[in-house]
Formats: structure tokens, sequence, C-alpha cells
């Protein structure tokens, strides 16, 4: 894809909910079937501590529409402004409507607001950005992005190669037609690799029967169903490592700009090992990468890098002018980058989901 610019355009609030269940991988050992040695290795190549997931009757619009009602208590954000819904997610509350609808009346947004979803993952906080950014493009005052998955919704409750490093998360995001700085975009997609992570089952190509709803041992040692998503590590870290620093020089040199001159990397949180790498490769300062949330609140998904942000750099994302390049990656396979500025914008601590009275 060619580069794409927008100008007077900008993120201007972001709010990150999280599960309310803290879980500790220590606690999951024997349910996973962990020995000691293999635990350890775990821990020390991918640095897993905890994560946070949703109750079994959340969904991942509760905690994005909890993020969002956060921004419109506590900003001057009006709920009338809102021209257009966004929601990128892999866990919609069904498979018709679309979600995006249902959370206009949740949040009271006007019938004017167009609404609808985007079915991406790890990429799709990028996709999501580059898509509100050109509606505002196109007239649009005010844009709200929501990010996010619960993932535990299709992990495997055994599946030892991917539950264990998937954690729960909803973000809001309000994005505006204000002066700013110049936006830069990429995206790629290369759908060659769509094996590697996957559902196998419970959509139209291979529809739901009894044998896809059962789990079994699995080559890799996982045990999943047909309906649990599938993801080949090996590869997926092959096309991280190959596809996101090329990407990120990319984005950083069409905004006319070099890496020190970027205050922060935010990249999707696959794993502190994956972000090692490219930080490594990109030769860039690993405090400029953040690492942190994967080992605190598990894999967000989507909302990973907007929760990077509320999670552990929300006091200076609340008190300055920052010039940051934000890239996601995974599921598709897809890829995108951005380098964005942001201005003191609304950006508090993560919030844990409380439910409706």
């Amino acid at each position: 894809m060619s580069q794409i610019s927008f100008e007077n355009i900008a993120v201007t609030a972001m709010a990150t909910t999280v599960g309310g269940n803290i879980i500790d991988l220590e606690d999951e050992k024997e349910r996973f079937g962990f020995d000691d040695d293999s635990f350890s290795r775990l821990q020390r190549s991918i640095g897993l501590k905890t994560r946070y997931i949703a109750d079994e009757d959340v969904c991942t619009s509760d905690l994005c529409v909890q993020s969002a009602e956060d921004i419109f208590t506590n900003t001057d954000i009006k709920k009338e402004e809102i021209e257009a819904l966004l929601f990128v997610t892999q866990s919609p509350d069904f498979k018709a409507p679309s979600t995006a609808i249902i959370m206009q009346d949740r949040l009271g947004l006007p019938k004017s607001c167009g609404a609808f979803d985007i079915n991406l993952g790890c990429s799709g906080f990028i996709y999501g950005l580059f898509t509100a950014y050109s509606y505002v493009n196109s007239g649009m005052k005010k844009v709200l992005l929501c990010v996010g998955d619960v993932n535990s919704y299709f992990s495997g409750e055994r599946d030892k190669i991917f539950t264990p490093l998937m954690g729960d998360a909803g973000s809001a995001i309000v994005i505006e037609k204000k002066d700013a700085p110049k936006s830069f975009f990429s995206l790629y997609s290369d759908g060659s690799g769509y094996k590697h992570l996957i559902i196998p089952a419970g959509g139209a190509r291979t529809p739901t029967t009894h044998e896809t709803l059962v789990a079994k041992l699995r080559e890799d040692g996982g045990i999943r169903r047909d309906e649990d998503l599938f993801m080949d590590g090996k590869e997926v870290f092959n096309f991280a490592i190959k596809t996101v620093p090329p990407l990120i020089k990319e984005v950083v040199e069409s905004a006319g700009l070099q890496n020190d001159e970027i205050d922060y990397f935010v990249l999707h949180q696959a794993n502190p090992y994956i972000l090692k790498t490219i930080a490594s490769r990109l030769k860039v300062a690993p405090q400029k990468v953040p690492m942190e949330t994967g080992k605190i609140y598990g894999n967000q998904n989507a909302a990973s890098i907007p929760g990077t942000i509320n999670g552990f750099l929300n006091e200076e994302f609340s008190a300055k002018k920052l010039t940051i390049a934000v890239a996601g990656f995974g599921i598709g396979l897809s890829w995108g980058g951005a380098v964005i500025q942001t201005d003191n914008i609304y950006a508090p601590r993560t919030l844990i989901y409380k439910k409706e009275a």
C-alpha cells in the first residue's frame, strides 16, 4: 500500500477496560499440563506472569462501552457529536447484527451515527484508526473507535499453546478534526498465510457440527476444539520479525523523521521476545518500546496498543505532546503502521470492568 497521510486530525481521548479476573499463570500449571522445566522456559522466554480475563457472560462490547462511558463522563466530548462508531473485534455479541449498531443504542449516540464492525485482530487498531481518520478526512467531526476482544471466547480451556498468552480488553478512542500535524499510515495484507492464525470451524466454509465442538489433543500438544483459535507460533514469529521492522522504518521515513525523533514505538504486545527482537533490528533503545502489557494483562489483541498506553504510559500521554510510531500485526496475515502525534490527550489508567447494576 502506498503511504497515506492525513492533516488536522488527531486522537483526543483513549480509555481501556480489562476483564475483572486476575489469573496467575503459576495457578494454571496443572490445568495446562506444564511440568516445572517447560513452565520455567515459558516464563523465561515469553515473560508471562498474570492475565486479566472477563466473566463468561461479559462480551467485548461491555468492556468497550465502559471505556467509552468513561470518556464521555470525564471529558467535554459529547455523545451527540459522534458521527460514526467503528467496532474492531473478532468476538462480536452475535454473528448478526453488527455489534456496533447495538453499542450505538447502549451508549445513547445519535441515530444519525453510522455504525459497523470490522473483523480483525492484532492489526485491528491500526486498520480501525486508519478508517476513523478517513471518515474524519471525508467531513465528519468526531468518530468513536472501539477495539478489543474477549480472547477467552475462542481460547481452548486446556490449550497450553495459545490460551496462557491471552487477556481480555476493550478500548475506546475518539478521533476528531482539530489543528494537528500530519499523520502517516501504511497497511498490508498477505492472505497466503491465513492458516497460521485461524479458527478452522464455525463459519460458512466449515459449519458447526458436533465434531467441531469436541476438544482434542493436537500435534502441537494443545487441547482445543476446531472452533478455538489455532496459532502456529513459529510462523507467526517469523512473520512478525520479517515484516514489522521494515514497516516501521517505512512510516517513520514517510513522516520525514529519524528513530531518535520518535518518543515511543508502541507495538502490538504479542510477547516480549518478539518485541525485543523488533527493537533490536530497528536499533531502538528498549525504553522506547513498552513491553510489559503481555506480562501483566495478557495479549489484548486489537486493544493491545491503546491498552499499553493506558496501562503504562498514561501519565505522559495526559501531560505531554508526543510523537509515536504504532504498529499492529497478526491474523490474516495483516500488518499496518502509523506515525501520529498526540497532545495532552485524555488517557486514564487502565480500568477494571464493573458490571452494570
